[in-house]
């Protein structure tokens, strides 16, 4: 079996569709980042496809080094996201051609139910947030993230509105229900010490990018000072870069991106890494759609993986859309994801429904 061609079509909802053909008329799938991703492209035609058409796509691997490390003959060393597209793909191709899902081929599933957290809201009035975790909750999740106004450029703006909206939102979920706060990056260290002291008064369960992701030093003042479990990582790529986090701004949790990471096989690699540092994962890959499923197919061969696995409404183009694209099974029932044993990660694609929805 050899890899035929490399096509990315731009959708509707928000991403590109990637597939990797095969003469053997086995196709693996994933998805671009962003509706007209001129740069993926420019890789694809640059880097990508004088790489790897020709190839066989089982040594996946040996595929994932040759894209993030170069090789002797294609020195071009590509960004993690772009690896982590070309990743997916590839497993799911190689699940197809074997007949199994990607989490027996990764070592098999430790459990194949996986709960979520309701992920929500930025740029907001606390009741505003708490109408879309009441949302959330109606929908039958009960585990959430809230998150602050957006990025480490409003830093310290309005601490005081961020604990009024956390206040609000804990005291609607009176059950014990799950609840953690990403800051995504927005307060200084003293800040973020004295917010996160406040949090734990209430009941936090995770602290998430309390300040800029680049301060590890700082990041480690923050982690050192407060109880509650202060994670990071969903900006960093490959597993040298979270050795450096850790090292440097020891976090409580590590929260890989199935794409910016590296892919599947990288954070895979990443998962191993946190065991032997003892440190707790909980990925980030809110959006629906198969960049999700990659990432609960890894998650889910974790041993020790406890804490439920991101999910967003609101980067994944409209639902009804991404379940006519991928099949339901995409889509959360009572809050949790069932994963099935269908070969590859268990896509259906409808290719009328990517017609009609190819821009």
């Amino acid at each position: 079996m050899k890899i035929s061609d490399i096509t990315c079509t731009p959708l509707a909802i928000g991403k590109g569709l990637l597939r990797i053909a095969t003469d053997a008329g086995v196709e693996g799938w994933a998805e671009v980042p962003g509706r007209n991703n001129a740069v993926f492209e420019a890789y694809l035609d640059s880097v990508i496809r004088p790489a790897l058409v020709g190839e066989d796509p089982r040594p996946v691997d040996r595929h994932w080094e040759t894209l993030a490390l170069g090789r002797e003959e294609q020195s071009n060393k590509l960004p993690g996201w772009v690896v982590g597209v070309i990743d997916v793909a590839l497993w799911d191709l190689l699940g197809k051609d074997t007949g199994l899902p990607v989490y027996t081929l990764m070592g098999g599933a430790r459990r194949t139910t996986i709960p979520l957290y309701w992920s929500t809201g930025w740029r907001m009035q606390p009741e505003e947030m708490l109408a879309l975790v009441r949302a959330g909750r109606e929908q039958g999740f009960r585990s959430f993230k809230i998150r602050m106004d957006w990025r480490g450029w409003r830093q310290d703006v309005d601490p005081d509105k961020d604990f009024r909206i956390f206040k609000a939102v804990r005291e609607f979920l009176d059950g014990g229900e799950y609840l953690g706060f990403d800051a995504n990056n927005g307060y200084s260290v003293s800040t973020a010490i004295q917010q996160g002291r406040r949090f734990e008064e209430l009941g936090i369960d995770h602290f998430e990018e309390p300040i800029p992701h680049y301060d590890l030093p700082g990041l480690r003042q923050v982690a050192d000072a407060l109880d509650v479990a202060v994670s990071a990582g969903e900006q960093d790529a490959f597993r040298w870069w979270f050795e450096h986090l850790v090292l440097l701004g020891n976090p409580d949790i590590l929260q890989p991106d199935i794409l910016t990471a590296g892919g599947p096989s990288e954070v895979k690699r990443i998962y191993e890494l946190a065991t032997v540092l003892d440190k707790p994962v909980m990925p980030h890959s809110p959006q629906a759609g198969i960049s999700s499923m990659a990432s609960l197919h890894a998650y889910a061969t974790v041993q020790n993986a406890s804490r439920p696995h991101e999910y967003s409404t609101e980067f994944s183009g409209p639902l009804d859309d991404v379940a006519d694209l991928f099949g339901a099974a995409v889509l959360p029932k009572h809050g949790a994801i069932e994963l099935s044993d269908r070969p590859g990660l268990g896509i259906e694609l409808n290719e009328t429904a990517v017609a009609r929805l190819t821009v």
